[in-house]
């Protein structure tokens, strides 16, 4: 007989594990299925967005300010980075994340299922496990989580060298001399920045009348000129 949830969610990034772990602080017994490989947890957030860009975002900074330390009466002779360290600190930083939200469904009881997840009916879960197996879960309720992936664009097939997206920019091997960012949203500038900061030669495209064109363009207006007041 298969086993019997109160609650049973497919995906575990933000909006999935933080609903597991208020689900079993209510009382309620919770699964939560990841496809990830690895059975890393954390999502397209911590495993390939926020958490990875981030860390590669204080590298930049801090190899960035290091350059101008001499505005501030310190000398730093011979400046240079390390790509495969700043990319090694960046995996640690989300492996770190990861092993923190496996330790927090440990913590809260919630059973962890590593494989994709499909509704077979009411109130039935089908998992495609890891290993090749699939297992059936009984639930009472199921949480859709299952996040975004990388929307594919029509005469842009991506190749993982020349052509790459918001995943395999985070694994490149080396800063490329120039780049071109179709797109400027939040992930677009990131990116931009983090490599611009890095020597590349970066170019961003953008359809729209401005860079960023979702955030409110008062904010934009204020940061830039408080930013142009302390610079």
């Amino acid at each position: 007989m298969a086993e019997q949830f109160d609650v049973t969610i497919i995906g575990a990034g933000p909006g999935g594990y933080v609903a597991a772990v208020r689900g079993a602080q209510l009382g309620l017994k919770v699964a939560i299925i990841e496809k990830e490989k690895g059975a890393k947890l954390g999502g397209t957030c911590g495993l390939r967005g926020c958490i990875p860009t981030k860390a590669l975002l204080n590298a930049a900074h801090l190899y960035q300010k290091a350059g101008e330390f001499e505005k501030f009466g310190l000398k730093v002779n011979g400046l240079e980075y390390d790509w495969a360290g700043i990319q090694n600190y960046k995996s640690g930083i989300v492996d770190k994340n990861a092993a923190g939200v496996t330790y927090l469904m440990k913590k809260n009881k919630v059973t962890v299922f590593n494989g994709h997840g499909r509704i077979a009916g009411k109130g039935k879960v089908e998992v495609a496990l890891a290993d090749g197996k699939k297992e059936t879960i009984d639930t009472k309720n199921i949480i859709i989580a299952t996040g975004s992936v990388v929307r594919p664009i029509p005469g842009f097939e991506v190749d993982g060298k020349n052509v790459v997206n918001s995943d395999q920019i985070l694994e490149l091997d080396r800063v490329p001399k120039s780049m071109i960012v179709m797109g400027s949203g939040a992930v677009g500038v990131e990116f931009a920045s983090v490599y611009h900061r890095f020597g590349c030669e970066t170019t961003v495209v953008e359809l729209l009348d401005r860079i960023v064109p979702i955030e409110d363009a008062d904010a934009l207006q204020l940061k830039s000129t408080l930013s142009r007041l302390v610079a």
